[in-house]
């Protein structure tokens, strides 16, 4: 299967690179002809293929990323990634790298280019269904490659055809109306649908376009426009294409500014189409017996008791129940639920992971030395190995993940009080770090996070886990994986909010004495799972309740939101759990622990025009692990909550990326994205 995904991503040489600064000029380089990139099939999938290329270069799941930075994680300043620079508000004109919009035309533009020689030349030797399939997956790939662009940058150009590099300033098109790119998208979809594969074959064409992911495409794409960014209550009065371009049908107009509740009823039709189709074409949510099986079969434990990760969760035996001891069992249940959560987001389709719809490959680069301790474990040269353990999840994030009762910590009532949560939680020993915030949580948060005093593994350290220490940094000194701040020891690689991301390490993991490096395996990342279409269901079924007031919606939200919180191993949710607390925000919490870290937040927040809320300045909170800068502080110091250290700002400007100046310098039709 790996070398699907790797000829699949591999940008074909016969296709050549795009040579052009323009986002519209897109002929290749002239080293071959284009009769030599359709000579065989094997050139001509090459090419084909080669079109997905930007899938993975333009990934949202990375960590450096703009997309990272929302209050999800922070990293140390340092770094000055492009994440930090959205984060902190310095993005300009010029400022603006100008590879993400050039790069996403460019493919664009070998799309057309493909299909234009497809016709062209007409090879011999494919077949009509084989011409059919070409057709249907650039169309596919083109619409998910516009998705990208609309969101990243908000209305744009569409351009249909190929365009030669000679054709004139003057008839290169402005931006679209934000609704007929939305429509233009799904259209392609519409049209690439009959052509595409339906059932998954581990081949050289996993990564391609398949019937699933059209559906779970065209579900999102109209999920964000019914959301009301988009939908009438975007931030800017006046922004329109000044008279330089009209969009056929809207003059120059490029989003409504009216709010049509028809755009949430389009959005819930998507929604169920695409889990009918992932569930006709053997899409599932990962259960627990798939990944107990995983665990069996690498010799992972999964109860503390035979050597697995400790789990500060208490649960109390039922004293009206005889011979049953109900708290183990209830212990027992919740770590197989760990288990679970661990490797949804650390296995494959060969592992029996049928939650994956699209992705691509691999894990590797989305953050894993970043996110993992320092100090791990020593090698046989005497050097230690671990992380950087620059990744943190914020303090904000931390509470937003549910208790063991399935609700926030600050929402329960037998959750310990809010000025406690910095205080231990009293479990003593070598558990005495442990504070309450980080006792008695859900699966998912034991599974997705690390903080002082829990155990990192379960296998790392020579077949055992190993409790991370976030306040000392002697190495070796307590037998544990210290990586608490000492800027002679890391001058860059520190931790920031005193916690770590552990989303996507596979609790295979071994590292032994003789390592020199880790031994993690990488995995196909997720652009698209089941747990998504639940949730865009959950969430168009709530805006139509909210809307209408109509209880089959409220019914339909809660049952699709329980499809998630059940698997999780979290309480389902009642009509009466909705009364204190509106559907629509359970719906946006469980988005925000169910996608964790898969680059949704940084869209979620901007189209709920909610950035103002959660990413201005002063909000971002951590513990004290980086801003006072203590070597080996005390408990009571580093258990104090601070603010996360870097010039976070927010302005609407942010809610879209800008045009580099040379873009608009090209195309005089263009005009710049609202406050820029």
């Amino acid at each position: 299967m790996k070398l699907g995904y790797n000829k699949i991503f591999a940008v074909a040489a016969s296709a050549m690179m795009l040579a052009s600064c323009d986002f519209l000029d897109v002929a290749p380089a002239q080293r071959a002809t284009l009769n030599d990139a359709m000579k065989n099939k094997q050139s001509t999938e090459s090419w084909m293929y080669g079109c997905f290329s930007q899938v993975k270069s333009k990934s949202p799941v990375t960590h450096n990323v703009y997309e990272a930075s929302t209050d999800e994680t922070v990293e140390p300043v340092i770094w000055d990634y492009d994440r930090h620079k959205i984060a902190f508000g310095t993005l300009n004109a010029s400022t603006m790298p100008d590879s993400y919009f050039r790069h996403l035309y460019g493919e664009i533009g070998n799309c057309h280019l493909f299909l234009r020689e497809l016709e062209r030349q007409n090879p011999d030797f494919l077949t009509e269904q084989e011409k059919a399939l070409y057709r249907a997956q650039m169309k596919f790939v083109k619409a998910y490659y516009y998705f990208r662009i609309l969101n990243l940058f908000g209305p744009c150009p569409i351009v249909d055809q190929f365009v030669e590099s000679a054709t004139q300033k003057s008839e290169f098109p402005g931006r679209s109306h934000y609704d007929y790119v939305v429509n233009y998208i799904c259209n392609l979809l519409d049209e690439a649908y009959p052509d595409l594969p339906g059932e998954y074959a581990l081949d050289n064409t996993y990564g391609g376009g398949n019937k699933t992911v059209c559906k779970a495409l065209k579900s999102r794409v109209l999920l964000y426009a019914a959301s009301p960014l988009w939908n009438g209550q975007a931030p800017w009065a006046n922004w329109t294409n000044q008279g330089k371009y009209e969009t056929p049908g809207y003059g120059d107009q490029l989003f409504s500014k009216t709010f049509d509740i028809n755009k949430w009823t389009l959005a819930k039709q998507a929604a169920e189409e695409a889990l009918t189709t992932a569930k006709q074409f053997g899409r599932e949510l990962m259960q627990v017996e798939t990944a107990l099986t995983i665990a069996r079969q690498n010799d992972v434990p999964i109860l503390p008791e035979n050597g697995g990760n400790y789990l500060p969760v208490r649960f109390q035996d039922d004293p009206t129940t005889e011979d049953v001891d109900e708290g183990a069992a209830a212990l027992e249940d919740f770590a197989n639920h760990v288990m679970l959560m661990r490797f949804v987001a650390a296995s494959d389709e060969t592992m029996g992971n049928k939650e994956l719809i699209w992705t691509y490959h691999s894990s590797g680069d989305i953050g894993l030395p970043e996110a993992k301790a320092r100090n791990i474990i020593a090698n046989s040269s005497g050097q230690w190995v671990g992380g950087w353990s620059g990744m943190s999840p914020t303090l904000n994030i931390v509470e937003q993940f549910y208790t063991k009762n399935g609700k926030r910590p600050a929402e329960d009532p037998q959750f310990a009080e809010e000025g406690d949560w910095l205080k231990s939680a009293g479990l003593g020993g070598s558990r005495s770090d442990i504070i309450n915030l980080n006792a008695d949580r859900e699966p998912r948060f034991y599974a997705w996070i690390h903080f002082d005093g829990c155990d990192i593994g379960p296998l790392i350290n020579n077949g055992k886990p190993i409790q991370l220490d976030l306040k000392s940094s002697d190495r070796g000194a307590n037998g544990r994986a210290n990586s608490g701040y000492n800027y002679s020891q890391a001058n860059r690689d520190l931790n920031q909010t005193g916690y770590l991301p552990d989303k996507f390490f596979s609790p295979t993991v071994r590292w032994t004495a003789s390592s020199n490096s880790c031994n993690q395996k990488t995995y196909p990342v997720a652009l698209f799972r089941m747990a998504e279409l639940y949730l865009n269901l959950a969430e168009c079924c709530a805006e139509l309740y909210m809307n209408n007031g109509d209880e089959a919606e409220l019914q339909a939200a809660i049952d699709n939101l329980n499809e998630i919180r059940r698997r999780a191993g979290v309480p389902e949710l009642t009509k009466d759990d909705c009364k204190d607390k509106s559907i629509r925000e359970w719906v946006r919490n469980e988005r925000t622990i169910e996608l964790f870290m898969e680059g949704h937040r940084y869209y979620d927040l901007r189209r709920w025009v909610e950035c103002e809320k959660y990413l201005a300045a002063g909000v971002r909170e951590g513990l004290d692990a980086f801003v006072s800068k203590r070597v080996n502080p005390t408990f009571e110091q580093f258990n104090k909550r601070v603010k996360v250290d870097g010039d976070f700002v927010w302005t609407n400007r942010m809610y879209l990326l800008p045009i580099h100046s040379q873009e608009l310098y090209s195309n005089p039709q263009m005009v710049q994205a609202p406050g820029y």
